[in-house]
């Protein structure tokens, strides 16, 4: 293609610009300087336009030739090591439709292979499917990602069907494909990737907050008991009664993991619809992240003095931390901090718990605890273990 380009290019220079245009006319164009940039203009339109599909067509060949590679090595494989290789693909996104197409014309040209043709057109719908499965986690995923852990609640009251194991698996995926690729970038590293930390810790919080969901689900007296202080909650008259009347459902033991996860439905459908009025979206906004803050509020000062001294990096700080809490006083809250203290065997009780679940669960398949542990961060529970071992030795 390229040599008939350039001869004809060539040619078309020695040529009147009549023999151009019209062969046989008999019109007998002008020659000279203005005749012949004309017929150079056109030329290198030709060459340009020539080039073009010759590029063109040399980038059909190259991705032919990658779609080639890439089905033969999916081909090769199990169906269940594909979501490996998709995840672990950055360019797959942008290759996948062409190695589709790449597989229908392939299997179109078997007409004489019956078989051939079956099992390809066979393969194809199983690669399709997985990797449409996979678009789905990872779309869900980042919605997690992008969304306020305010409302992750909401979206797993939303998305808990589309919350199974297998999503539970693409988060593991994406740790150890994050984790790879920081390897490779770093081979002097062996620390776990910031990517790599981040799936982890907001995996393991999703599978927590799935498990919740599940139990407070499978309680149906509790859900009805739930659904009747919601209604009673919605009749108020003002923002005023509604939140004196979450104090009271707070003050009277009512306000439990039930009536927040009805409550996360409302608020997720609320803020779906474009059909509710804005005003009615900001109420319900309003309502539950009270609801959710008075409820986080009565958890043992214990847990939450746990979860403190674990989000704090420093050794030393820990220590001083941890001697604070020791200190017996009054329990206060204001608008930005609260004042709690424990005792060494609460605590102490509290982490035993925790790791005694997390150890439990690592042997287990069975429920979304499991998950939860595959997920966590080993640094958080190596930290948990260290204060552990600090409080046994220094305080008990």
């Amino acid at each position: 293609m390229r040599e008939y380009c350039t001869e004809h290019r060539l040619n078309t220079r020695r040529l009147p610009f009549c023999v151009c245009f019209a062969g046989d006319s008999g019109y007998s164009a002008p020659q000279g300087r203005d005749s012949d940039a004309v017929a150079d203009s056109d030329d290198n339109n030709t060459y340009a336009s020539s080039r073009k599909k010759s590029l063109k067509a040399e980038a059909r060949e190259n991705n032919t030739i990658i779609y080639d590679k890439l089905i033969e090595v999916f081909r090769a494989k199990k169906p269940e090591e594909w979501k490996k290789l998709i995840v672990y693909s950055v360019q797959w996104p942008s290759l996948a439709s062409g190695v589709f197409d790449r597989i229908e014309d392939i299997a179109a040209s078997k007409s004489d292979d019956p078989d051939e043709q079956l099992e390809l057109r066979r393969f194809l719908r199983r690669l399709v499917s997985v990797s449409d499965m996979l678009a789905e986690q990872k779309d869900l995923l980042d919605q997690f990602r992008q969304s306020s852990s305010m409302d992750w609640e909401s979206l797993v009251a939303r998305y808990r069907a589309s919350m199974g194991a297998d999503f539970f698996e693409y988060i593991e995926l994406r740790i150890r494909a994050a984790q790879a690729l920081h390897k490779n970038s770093r081979k002097d590293d062996e620390g776990m990737s910031a990517e790599a930390e981040a799936l982890a810790a907001l995996g393991t919080q999703l599978a927590v907050l799935v498990d919740a969901y599940d139990k407070v689900v499978s309680d149906e007296s509790a859900l009805d008991a739930a659904s009747q202080s919601f209604a009673e909650l919605l009749q108020s008259d003002s923002m005023e009664t509604a939140e004196a009347k979450l104090d009271s459902l707070a003050a009277s033991g009512k306000l439990d993991p039930a009536l927040l996860l009805t409550m996360a439905k409302a608020y997720s459908g609320v803020k779906e619809t474009d059909i509710t009025k804005e005003e009615v979206k900001d109420i319900m906004a309003h309502l539950y992240f009270k609801a959710k803050e008075k409820f986080a509020s009565q958890a043992p000062p214990e847990a939450r003095i746990l979860k403190f001294l674990l989000s704090v990096d420093s050794e030393s700080e820990r220590m001083s931390l941890l001697e604070q809490a020791f200190q017996p006083g009054a329990d206060l809250s204001t608008t930005s901090e609260d004042y709690l203290h424990t005792t060494p065997d609460a605590l102490l009780n509290t982490i035993e718990n925790i790791l005694t679940v997390y150890d439990t669960s690592k042997t287990s398949t069975a429920t979304m605890m499991s998950q939860a542990s595959s997920l966590m961060n080993p640094e958080v529970i190596e930290r948990m273990r260290q204060l552990r071992d600090l409080v046994r030795k220094k305080y008990t």
